[in-house]
């Protein structure tokens, strides 16, 4: 994350020269600027539950503490850079994910209850961790995004939404791959469109898109309240 931040301030000094030196200009974009952020699934995944990394570290409640601190040391420094509209997603239904169910119910391919309720006390959290943020952070907007529920109602009632399979991902076997190691000799399903999942953990673009149109219409009107 430390990363993306320096990312971020070379942009900022590309936009510099764009409006030729400009600082109020700069300070005038970035005001009215939308940031989302989305952190934390990647973490539980690959460096509690299924590698032991920090399991030797931290309880659960322990790590989730941690990963909730750096969201806030992450929003502050945006805060510090001029951002003010800030979007923050919550975790996903965990448990759901195909890879998780690859992992812990292979057989009988369902949901990890157990990595379901953790995703929502860390919900819960981050929730009032960003009451208190956007409290401390004066002319700042700061909202929560329910991914957990959204993603919920999707894989309950898929053919509601459009959807079909909600178990497997559409790259490979749609069991274990993810990122990387979804490429172009990589199999794909014909109709990716009907899945929720396009790998073991990311969305499609279909699903990607009825998560923008959620945003548009239950988040966006907000940033014009007082």
């Amino acid at each position: 994350m430390k990363e993306e931040l320096e990312y971020f301030k070379e942009y900022l000094s590309k936009i510099k020269d764009i409006v030729g030196g400009n600082s109020s200009e700069v300070e005038r974009i970035v005001n009215g600027a939308l940031v989302i952020v989305s952190a934390g699934t990647n973490d539980l995944i690959f460096n509690f539950y299924d590698l032991p990394n920090r399991r030797l570290q931290f309880s659960l409640s322990g790590y989730q503490d941690f990963l909730l601190d750096k969201v806030q040391s992450f929003i502050k420094e945006l805060y510090y850079l001029g951002c003010r509209n800030i979007i923050v997603n919550g975790l996903p239904p965990i448990g759901c994910l195909p890879m998780q169910i690859t992992a812990k119910s292979p057989f009988f391919r369902s949901c990890i209850n157990d990595e379901n309720l953790d995703a929502q006390i860390y919900n819960e959290k981050l929730q009032d961790l960003l009451i208190q943020l956007q409290s401390h952070l004066p002319g700042s907007k700061i909202l929560y995004v329910d991914t957990y529920n959204f993603i919920s109602g999707l894989i309950h009632n898929p053919q509601l939404h459009g959807f079909e399979e909600t178990k497997v991902g559409c790259c490979g076997s749609g069991l274990i791959e993810a990122g990387p190691f979804c490429t172009e000799l990589s199999s794909v399903c014909p109709n990716p469109s009907q899945y929720i999942f396009f790998d073991s953990i990311h969305p499609t673009e279909s699903t990607y898109y009825k998560a923008t149109q959620y945003l548009i219409k239950q988040l966006l009107p907000k940033f014009g309240e007082n």
